[in-house]
């Protein structure tokens, strides 16, 4: 699949270990709500969302997508745990304009606090990973050619190598707070 759009947004993490599913439910959700033809969404991980999440969170999820239409210059992708060794390279035979990465971060805040952070100052190692990866290297790279976002959201648990899905309470809840973020990154509010 090409990635040639001007702005990519890739959801990273794992959906088996928790609120490390933070990123890829997120795309999965932005590719249904939005109705992304250009990629295939996890009718699965959809279906936790409408089945399992509050349904005042589902609510809020609906409202944000009512009246908006997804740019055609816009690009989402479910990086999963790889994102950094084997989506993040492609930068250099591309012409991004903007990735926007969604992913846990550790960070000093509450659990389920959504904030956007700037790989260009972010300290090495501030940006943790449960699988152990340097993410700040490779965006901070991509950044000097791109501009890069980071939509993080600090985790409650990730509880690696147990497997358990579904997202705690307060990362749930912070799902309609990073669509407001997202929307505004790509443009469409």
């Amino acid at each position: 699949m090409p990635y040639n759009s001007d702005i990519i947004v890739v959801g990273c993490g794992n959906i088996l270990f928790k609120d490390d599913g933070f990123g890829p439910i997120l795309i999965n959700i932005l590719q249904k709500y939005f109705d992304d033809k250009k990629d295939y969404y996890d009718p699965a991980v959809t279906s936790y969302v409408e089945d399992e999440f509050d349904k005042d969170i589902l609510s809020q999820i609906q409202e944000k997508f009512e009246g908006i239409k997804l740019p055609d210059n816009v690009q989402f992708i479910d990086g999963g745990t790889a994102a950094p060794t084997n989506f993040f390279p492609l930068y250099d035979q591309y012409d991004w304009k903007k990735l926007i990465v969604l992913d846990v971060v550790e960070f000093q805040a509450e659990p389920g606090t959504v904030d956007v952070f700037d790989p260009k100052v972010m300290q090495a190692g501030k940006y943790d990973n449960p699988h152990g990866m340097t993410v700040e290297e490779p965006l901070q790279k991509i950044s000097e050619k791109c501009e890069v976002v980071i939509v993080g959201c600090k985790p409650a648990e990730i509880p690696t190598p147990d497997i358990d899905m579904g997202l705690t309470e307060p990362v749930a809840k912070a799902i309609p707070k990073a669509i407001d973020i997202i929307l505004n990154e790509i443009g469409v509010k």
